[in-house]
């Protein structure tokens, strides 16, 4: 049962007809602020209680919170009925300004931070000095892969601006505001949610799928530069060339250039190899599987429910998707989770997952390969029930062919 909370007084709650805000609908992205819209009559004994950006607005499903933040916006239509809009707590980040600092191994400053993680504890603990307590983050858990940094300089930035552009944009992982004991923390983390253990089902609670691949980004060639303009000319075997290529792509897709900076490299032999490992990823296609489901919680409550950041096993044997039971590398981020609080019928969920290949037509291949191997493990998991041995890969390929 879902319940929306004004600085702790009830807005909306269906046991009673005189505490219910109108088409109450949620909206929860990676790394978004998130948002949560309603409408409210004049008749509402709360009506004027909602203070513009200081109030706090909760939303909970029984006990657990799905929405904190702030109210934005505040509209009237042709009926007096007010529209409301609220934006979540990672928008307090928007709040705060870093005033210039210069971070990193190369600067004198004092108290300097020389990694990206102790970078971004810094920004935080800048935002918290500007602002009150109520949007004060805790830092919490931070496993994302540690950089050295030579330098990064703030200048005047938003908080929410200059995380996303330096931080969100360049290391992999999600920022996640987890509460625990009346404490806010501030997440960042390589896994946002949970493995879940409920299933993306073709003619179940599967609704759309989208498949695309994007070769903007594709470039066959790189001319790395390094610090103080070192180039890998003593170092490349390529007759002492100053750039690095793929030949295979370049038979895909032509001569496509692209200078990079490694800036914190100067040793020739280090950048020639950053510089192939860079290679690596600008010849790989992106294959991209989008899919939008019904959260089926929604419909039997003894299913575990689905939430932004989890991990979900997907099937659908027509579009060659077939994730592997037990192995979380082969399953569907959710991405996006969108709430209908009125209709929870209504709710939907987005995942994603993204396949890295030299040609859409690779991609195609394993999938099919793999599809084929788990309709034969899932054909011989029902006929030999839960306690039957594990079938490998090598054996089904065996059968296969």
């Amino acid at each position: 049962m879902y319940k929306i909370l004004c600085d702790g007084k009830t807005l909306h709650d269906v046991r009673d007809p005189d505490y219910m805000v109108l088409s109450p609908k949620i909206s929860l992205e990676l790394n978004k602020t998130g948002n949560l819209d309603f409408g409210m009559l004049q008749t509402h004994p709360h009506v004027n209680d909602i203070n513009k950006l200081k109030s706090r607005i909760d939303v909970y499903e029984d006990v657990e919170l799905l929405f904190s933040g702030r109210s934005l916006t505040d509209e009237k239509d042709f009926q007096n009925t007010g529209q409301i809009s609220c934006e979540g707590e990672l928008s307090f980040l928007l709040d705060s300004i870093q005033r210039p600092h210069n971070y990193g191994t190369e600067t004198t400053e004092a108290g300097t931070a020389d990694t990206n993680i102790e970078i971004f504890k810094r920004l935080i603990h800048e935002h918290n000095s500007q602002v009150e307590e109520a949007k004060r983050f805790e830092i919490g858990v931070i496993d994302i892969e540690s950089v050295t940094i030579p330098s990064l300089s703030t200048n005047y930035e938003k908080t929410w601006d200059f995380i996303n552009s330096n931080f969100l944009e360049k290391y992999d992982g999600y920022l996640r505001v987890r509460h625990e004991d009346d404490v806010r923390y501030l997440d960042y983390v390589k896994r946002y949610g949970n493995v879940s253990n409920q299933v993306i089902r073709f003619g179940e609670n599967l609704l759309d799928l989208k498949k695309y691949s994007k070769a903007e980004d594709i470039k066959t060639a790189i001319i790395p530069v390094g610090k103080d303009n070192v180039t890998i000319t003593t170092a490349n075997g390529h007759n002492g060339t100053d750039y690095v290529y793929s030949q295979d792509a370049v038979d895909l897709y032509g001569w496509i250039y692209d200078k990079v900076d490694f800036s914190e490299v100067y040793d020739p032999d280090k950048l020639l190899e950053e510089a192939n490992k860079y290679l690596q990823k600008c010849i790989d296609l992106a294959i991209t599987i989008e899919l939008t489901a019904v959260d089926l919680h929604m419909i039997d409550v003894d299913i575990n429910a689905i939430r932004l950041g989890d991990l979900v096993p997907c099937i659908s044997t027509q579009h060659g998707i077939m994730s592997t039971f037990g192995n979380p590398d082969t399953y569907y981020l959710v991405s996006k989770y969108e709430l209908d609080l009125e209709n929870p019928a209504n709710n939907k969920i987005t995942l994603g997952r993204t396949i890295s290949t030299l040609t859409d037509k690779q991609v195609q291949s394993s999938q099919n390969l793999e599809t084929k191997i788990n309709e034969v493990r899932t054909e011989m998991y029902n006929i030999s029930g839960n306690d039957m041995e594990p079938i490998t890969n090598e054996t089904l390929e065996g059968l296969l062919n």
